[in-house]
């Protein structure tokens, strides 16, 4: 191996896993190239990094490319060590590390090059749902290589390092990297939906190391990855529906008050992320409490984030908080077929589905975040919660319109007690239960051990809207 690989691809992967537990695999494999340029090219490993260790005890596998290398460039042979580990990591079941830092094909072996790489492509592709994948950019991820982290599970950029793009900026009409960097780190957090965080390299390492622990190694591992220590009748202490704070509460309610969020810069109005309850790893889906409007790319993350975790048989709690949707001309363009897409997902997704209605839900919007009506298997809601097709006041509005303001008023209240309040949902069976802000915790816990044996009879499709 050469000094330079020993320093760069082989730290970074040392950096990630337990002390001394790295294997390296096929570290002999050299280019087969020919080409005039390259011909006296032989360095061992062929400019990436591949093999297995542990991380806080469990088995992964990662890869790293090296950018001293012919820039990390990939060849038939790198290609080919990257494609044996996607193979050897799921015939073991366990998670894979790409450790991205590359100036893309190598020209001088052409054909082969695009080849290993389609074939690449193909691995990636064949390993989701199966086993989860994180990508770490360090350097160059440009073009046909920017498709490995949009593949992956979760992706994270070396801040002021990483690069991330399909086109450079400087190829892109009107705009050059001075004034609009889209292929930073901090862009692409903000607004590509690929990237969870642009962090520092120890920082992303943590939270690679959180995840690993808090997930099921593979699709078939199950979601029971530690020992309950908390205490399960715990109450939720100090909130209500006048100060319900999303995250807080998710928090409150988790074992040991863990919350590990995922893609916390993208679409903040919809959180997304995985707690504990009962020591059984649960998924959460939240829309932000200050923000009341369902929007494009809060349910492409919340799509995404569905489809991750009925892959990997992982429950999935909702905190429904929601009046309606986004009302802009950008959104109108899309709006419609990311809906599509989310109620697509959540409704074929057949894993233990829970919904927590702690503030506000009103009309389609409500109905989308997992109501009882599309699928939930229980839907808890706090007293004041305020639900209905439209608020009170609206309605009347329109219903009463030649009215004068004191009988709109007197029908505004008798609407609010027969159709707004949770009551009436509850006598519709829209709602299993009303319950206090305090006791959630115990509620939460004990319907998902409830759901834990369940089975879902899913009608075979060819495929699903997308």
């Amino acid at each position: 191996m050469s000094v330079m690989q020993e320093n760069v691809a082989r730290k970074r992967i040392l950096s990630f896993v337990d002390e001394g537990s790295f294997v390296e695999l096929f570290e002999t494999v050299t280019s087969r190239s020919t080409d005039m340029t390259i011909r006296d090219y032989q360095d061992a490993s062929d400019g990436v990094v591949t093999g297995y260790g542990l991380m806080n005890g469990r088995l992964v596998f990662l890869y790293s490319q090296n950018p001293d290398v012919l820039n990390g460039s990939l060849g038939e042979m790198h290609c080919k060590k990257i494609v044996e580990l996607y193979a050897q990591a799921l015939k073991m079941g366990a998670p894979i590390i790409a450790l991205l830092d590359s100036s893309g094909m190598r020209l001088q072996e052409g054909v082969d090059a695009l080849t290993g790489f389609g074939e690449v492509l193909s691995a990636v592709n064949e390993a989701s749902g199966l086993i989860p994948m994180y990508s770490v950019i360090y350097g160059n991820c440009g073009g046909g290589l920017s498709l490995i982290p949009a593949l992956s599970d979760f992706s994270y950029m070396v801040d002021k390092k990483g690069r991330l793009f399909v086109n450079s900026p400087n190829a892109i009409d009107e705009n050059y990297q001075d004034k609009l960097d889209t292929a930073d780190g901090k862009f692409k957090a903000l607004y590509s939906g690929i990237v969870d965080d642009c962090l520092g390299e120890e920082e992303i390492v943590d939270r690679i190391r959180r995840l690993l622990e808090i997930l099921p190694a593979n699709n078939t591992e199950g979601i029971y990855t530690d020992m309950c220590k908390d205490d399960l009748n715990r109450l939720v202490e100090g909130m209500d529906s006048s100060n319900y704070e999303a995250k807080a509460l998710i928090s409150n309610i988790s074992d040991g008050y863990e919350f590990v969020e995922t893609k916390t810069q993208y679409a903040p109005e919809m959180i997304t992320g995985f707690i504990r309850l009962n020591a059984m790893t649960v998924g959460v889906l939240a829309n932000k409490e200050d923000s009341d409007r369902l929007t494009v790319e809060g349910l492409s993350k919340g799509t995404d984030f569905i489809r991750f975790c009925d892959a990997y048989d992982i429950p999935l709690l909702v905190v429904a908080d929601t009046c309606g949707f986004e009302t802009t001309v950008a959104a109108e363009k899309s709006m419609g077929r990311q809906m599509a897409a989310f109620m697509s997902a959540l409704c074929e997704a057949d894993i233990p589905k829970v919904t927590l209605l702690p503030h506000k839900a009103y009309g389609s919007a409500y109905l989308m975040m997992n109501s009882k009506s599309v699928g939930a298997d229980f839907v808890y809601a706090w007293p004041d919660v305020e639900m209905g097709i439209l608020p009170a006041k609206q309605a009347a509005e329109i219903l009463f319109a030649k009215e004068d303001a004191a009988v709109r008023n007197e029908k505004m209240a008798a609407y609010e007690e027969s159709h707004n309040h949770v009551n009436a949902f509850a006598k519709r069976a829209q709602v299993d239960r009303v319950i206090a802000p305090e006791a959630t915790r115990k509620y939460l816990v004990s319907a998902f051990d409830l759901l834990y044996t369940k089975y879902a009879c899913v009608q075979d499709k060819k495929h699903s809207l997308r």
